[in-house]
């Protein structure tokens, strides 16, 4: 999937940094976008306005080939939605941080003091305490020396919406300095710059509490987030750390698959350390290391999804592997790999076993067919059986994932 990152004021592409190795590492393509003005502090940002900034992001989804995802952040949002507006048959979804999708002539952003063409950052003290939470010292002064100051224009021109298909965009909305709970209380006061969300047809919440600059404070949960948007169900509900939270009133089969998609996303959040090395740090007596989770459980992705289930032979890298000289190869060998390479291996091995379920289901059988490739004693699992297993799989190193990660940086959680 083709995911279009609009930045907000002061920003510029390189604001999405931290954000998109998540979902690169799952195969995506990102498109962090400078928009016109942006581009260094020195730019000719003269007669720049809202309608550029639009025509910007609208040009970056006419260059991709399939559906998009737009994501907005903060007066962003505005343009994001804009976007949609211009394009509503080529969006799939629209993910806003910490913004809303401004109605057709209402502003995208609230009244800075402008500076001739310029809108420059302001000092820190015309910000509200929650939009500085987990913002220190140090990022408030690697923000201030990042920023480049906004076209004044943004501020001053009004949005111009006319099609009404963006209604039928799903949002996603993500709240870090204020809740979902209190943007439904202000839709329900009829507060002007909510009240687009009123229209649209499908708007999910997900509360990520921080200030209002999460791709800094919190990326990789943010990233996750965009993550499960794009691969999680529609209607999944989404935790602080991007986790799409099993259904609790579904079917047999989307009960285990929301169990397993679960632990899968709790083994990409506890792996998703910053600190270089860090994926090869042991604990206590223990050989094991985050990075060797992660390709462990690639590999048994692909020997149950497969191996067993389809009774094909192992994918790469597995089929090169002479497993009778090293029984633990992938645990051993994930030393020698990059976080990248290490995510990347585990997400094509997730995805090439999504695909396995669907194939096998599409045959008909249901959860009760067996799985083809049998074991010594003639006798096979069911499909049932299998998604058991991984959930239990999945927990179990899970709870490795949970000592590994304190010890790494002191993270704890579910």
């Amino acid at each position: 999937m083709d995911v279009i990152l609009v930045p907000g004021l002061w920003l510029n592409g390189a604001s999405w940094a931290a954000v998109q190795p998540v979902l690169e590492r799952a195969g995506h393509r990102t498109h962090p976008l400078t928009l016109p003005g942006l581009e260094s502090p020195a730019a000719d940002r003269t007669g720049i306005g809202l309608a550029d900034h639009v025509a910007a992001v609208v040009a970056a989804i006419d260059a991709t080939s399939g559906p998009v995802v737009v994501v907005g952040h903060s007066a962003g949002s505005g343009v994001a939605w804009a976007a949609v507006d211009a394009r509503p048959d080529r969006v799939a979804h629209t993910v806003l941080v910490g913004g809303f999708p401004s109605p057709d002539g209402g502003p995208i952003a609230d009244s800075f003091t402008t500076d001739g063409a310029d809108l420059p950052l302001p000092p820190w003290s015309e910000f509200e305490a929650a939009d500085l939470a987990d913002l220190d010292d140090v990022g408030r002064e690697t923000f201030r020396a990042q920023a480049v100051p906004s076209p004044a224009g943004l501020v001053s021109e009004r949005q111009k919406l006319t099609d009404e298909r963006r209604y039928d965009v799903p949002v996603t909305m993500v709240c870090p300095e204020f809740t979902g709970e209190m943007v439904r209380g202000w839709l329900a006061a009829g507060a002007a710059p909510v009240s687009e969300l009123g229209r649209i047809r499908a708007v999910r919440y997900v509360d990520l509490p921080t200030g209002h600059w999460p791709q800094f404070t919190r990326p990789g949960d943010l990233g996750r987030t965009i993550l499960s948007v794009i691969e999680a169900p529609a209607d999944a509900v989404i935790d602080e750390y991007g986790r799409p939270e099993p259904p609790t009133g579904a079917d047999e089969l989307s009960t285990l698959v929301g169990f397993l998609d679960w632990q899968r996303a709790t083994l990409g959040w506890k792996c998703d350390v910053s600190e270089s090395g860090a994926l090869n740090r042991t604990t206590a007596a223990s050989s094991m290391t985050l990075g060797g989770l992660l390709k462990h459980l690639a590999y048994v992705e692909d020997d149950w999804f497969t191996r067993d289930l389809h009774d094909r032979p192992k994918p790469p890298p597995w089929d090169a592997v002479d497993w009778s000289a090293d029984r633990d190869w992938e645990w051993h060998s994930a030393a020698e790999d990059s976080a990248d390479e290490l995510f990347a291996i585990w997400h094509r091995s997730v995805a090439r076993s999504r695909a396995a379920v669907a194939e096998a289901l599409a045959a008909g059988g249901g959860l009760d067919q067996k799985a083809k490739r049998l074991w010594p004693d003639g006798n096979s699992p069911n499909l049932r059986w299998i998604l058991a297993h991984m959930i239990e799989e999945y927990a179990r190193h899970n709870g490795h994932a949970d000592l590994l990660r304190e010890a790494v940086d002191g993270v704890t959680g579910e």
